[in-house]
């Protein structure tokens, strides 16, 4: 269906390098317009899985404030907040999961390296980060970061079937996915929290 598309498809966000999972493209310029408003009004629901080996300073709540470069490429969160980066999170020990800890991490803004940077500010880097986390880069597959879903609004017919409310999902499956979030601790964690969660207004 992609190979028959008579225009290009028109991404409307990025992710990092090391995150996998949903991306949204457009099939005309119109729903990337209608996509890139509702971005800037805040008004997509984005929601990411992450891994981390460590024990986050708190298990749920919201990291803000200010992100500043720092040293080889990498963000750091600052005190000040006059132009703040907001990151809401749950996070829960994974049974069985060798003392990994999953997170379910709701951006409310869009910065370069920002959930990266919260997590390292909570003291649980991203498991496998070779910017955040080197200790724990070399001895995993990949970064375990991945974009999970999407919630669209209702009320723009260029984007969804009748112009209704539509949620994606996108689960981190198969071999390129890596052996935790495929795990069984990781799967389970997924179905009783997860799944839940996005479906929340």
């Amino acid at each position: 269906e992609l190979a028959s598309l008579q225009e290009p498809l028109l991404p409307c966000h990025r992710l990092d390098r090391v995150t996998s999972g949903l991306m949204a493209v457009a099939k005309s310029r119109e729903a990337a317009s209608a996509m890139a408003l509702l971005l800037r009004e805040r008004r997509v629901h984005k929601y990411y899985v992450a891994l981390a080996a460590g024990k986050p300073k708190k298990k749920q709540g919201r990291v803000i404030g200010d992100m500043a470069r720092s040293r080889r490429g990498q963000w750091m969160l600052t005190r000040e907040r006059s132009n703040p980066a907001v990151t809401h999170f749950v996070s829960a020990a994974l049974s069985e999961g060798g003392g990994c800890h999953a997170f379910l991490l709701k951006p409310a803004t869009g910065r370069t390296h920002q959930l990266r940077v919260a997590l390292k500010s909570l003291g649980a880097p991203v498991l496998g980060d070779p910017r955040y986390a080197a200790s724990s880069a070399g001895c995993e597959a990949r970064a375990y970061l991945h974009a999970a879903a999407m919630r669209l609004p209702g009320g723009r017919p260029s984007l969804t079937a009748g112009g209704r409310p539509c949620t994606v999902l996108c689960p981190p499956v198969g071999e390129a996915a890596g052996s935790r979030f495929v795990s069984a601790a990781f799967s389970a964690w997924w179905e009783s929290t997860f799944e839940g969660a996005v479906s929340e207004p």
